[in-house]
């Protein structure tokens, strides 16, 4: 974005008056503002001044143009340099596995990356897979300054579990990494958890109804499995 003033004489072409120039989304915009008065009955002064305003106006209005649509390209897909699997369909996190300081082991994790101050969101026997979204996306909503409305639509996107195995895979065959599946298990653990109710309440022909029953039910279900075994 930027708006120039040009002196009479200055450009060979004559003109002389203010140009303001801006790119959005990669395509050139600008606008000129002569000085040069459209008939006599205006005064040099009052021409300047009212050429002055608009040139100032289109500066500001291009600018809010390119803000608006900087944060809807923000929030609406990732960043080119966004590297494979780690995208979550807007910009300012990313999944990533490994280990850090809230995480001994190797683990999957929601990265925030505010620069200069990124921040892991780690899933694990502490936080599951939504609870981790929920800190990282409110966390991303309030150090990028994401409107309330936009927030609540993301915490309903919940990235699949299938997109960090993807993510291990890409790891392990493209860029020399070797995690174990294991690295995966918190990552699934909520959807083992619903398929055991829906297992539970199959075989209780629909008799519980209430979550906490179910999940006890499948628990119990799993211990006599092992015990078996």
């Amino acid at each position: 974005m930027a708006i120039s003033f040009y002196e009479k004489g200055e450009l060979t072409s004559g003109f002389h008056g203010w140009r303001v120039v801006a790119t959005i989304r990669g395509k050139r915009y600008q606008k000129y503002f002569s000085l040069k008065r459209p008939n006599n009955r205006i005064t040099q002064e009052l021409w300047y001044q009212y050429q002055e305003t608009r040139a100032k106006y289109y500066e500001a209005r291009y600018m809010a143009r390119s803000t608006a649509l900087q944060y809807l390209d923000f929030i609406g897909k990732d960043h080119p340099s966004t590297l494979p699997c780690r995208g979550v369909g807007f910009q300012g996190i990313t999944l990533g596995i490994g280990s850090g300081k809230s995480a001994a082991q190797e683990t999957c994790y929601f990265s925030v990356n505010k620069r200069g101050a990124a921040n892991k969101f780690y899933i694990d026997e502490r936080a599951s897979l939504s609870q981790a979204w929920e800190h990282a996306v409110k966390h991303w909503g309030e150090v990028f300054n994401i409107r309330p409305k936009d927030i609540a639509k993301k915490l309903e996107q919940v990235p699949s579990p299938d997109q960090f195995k993807s993510l291990r895979k890409q790891l392990n065959n493209h860029e020399g990494c070797d995690y174990q599946a294991s690295v995966l298990h918190h990552v699934y653990a909520e959807q083992r958890s619903q398929l055991e109710k829906h297992k539970a309440k199959a075989t209780t022909r629909g008799t519980l109804n209430e979550d906490d029953l179910l999940a006890m039910y499948a628990n119990l279900e799993r211990q006599v499995s092992e015990f078996r075994n």
